[in-house]
C-alpha cells in the first residue's frame, strides 16, 4: 500500500502522494528509470563504436553483477506487477519497444559494418535477448559460462566476421 511504501522510505504518506498517485505510478516509474538508462547506455556503446564482441561481453557481466547485488530482483518484480495491470501495461509498451529498438541497432550497426549478414540481425537479437533473459531468471550456480563464452557463441552462431576480435 502507499502508506507501507512510505513508512519503508521513512517519508509522510502526504509527502508520497505529492509526487506519485499511486502505486502503479510509482511502479511504472521505476521500471521506466531502468529501461531509460539502459537505452542511454547502449547509445553510449553505439557513439563509441565499440566492437560488438565488446559490448554484449560487458552488457552480460553488468547483467551477472546485478544479479549478484541482488538488484534485479526489484526490477524484476515491478515488471511483473505491470503485467497484471492492463493500463500499465498499456502504458509500458512503448518503452519496451523502444528498448528494444535501441539494442537491435547494435546488430543492425554490425550488419552495416558487413559483420553480420543482414537476414541474420533479427536471430543475433533473439539470441542476445535469449541469453539474457536466462541469465536473469537462472540460479547463478546453473549457469557455468562467463560473459566473454556467452557473447562468442553468439557471435559464432550468426557466422559474425571477425569473432576473436
Amino acid at each position: 500500500s502507499m502508506r507501507e511504501i512510505a513508512e519503508a522510505c521513512n517519508i509522510t504518506k502526504p509527502s508520497l502522494y505529492y509526487y506519485f498517485k499511486d502505486k502503479d505510478e510509482i511502479c511504472y516509474t521505476i521500471v521506466r528509470y531502468v529501461l531509460d538508462d539502459q537505452n542511454k547506455k547502449i547509445k553510449q556503446y553505439i557513439e563509441q563504436n565499440m566492437p560488438l564482441k565488446d559490448i554484449l561481453i560487458d552488457i552480460f557481466q553488468k547483467t551477472f553483477n546485478a544479479k549478484l547485488k541482488k538488484s534485479l530482483g526489484f526490477f524484476l518484480h515491478m515488471v511483473d506487477y505491470i503485467k497484471g495491470v492492463p493500463a500499465l501495461e498499456k502504458k509500458f509498451k512503448p518503452l519496451k519497444e523502444e528498448n528494444e529498438k535501441f539494442s537491435k541497432e547494435l546488430f543492425k550497426i554490425a550488419a552495416k559494418n558487413n559483420n553480420i549478414e543482414q537476414n541474420k540481425v533479427d536471430l543475433a537479437h533473439y539470441l542476445f535477448e535469449s541469453c539474457l533473459y536466462h541469465i536473469v531468471f537462472a540460479h547463478r550456480k546453473e549457469i557455468k559460462v562467463e560473459p566473454k563464452d556467452i557473447a562468442t557463441s553468439i557471435l559464432k552462431a550468426i557466422d559474425y566476421k571477425n569473432v576473436e576480435e
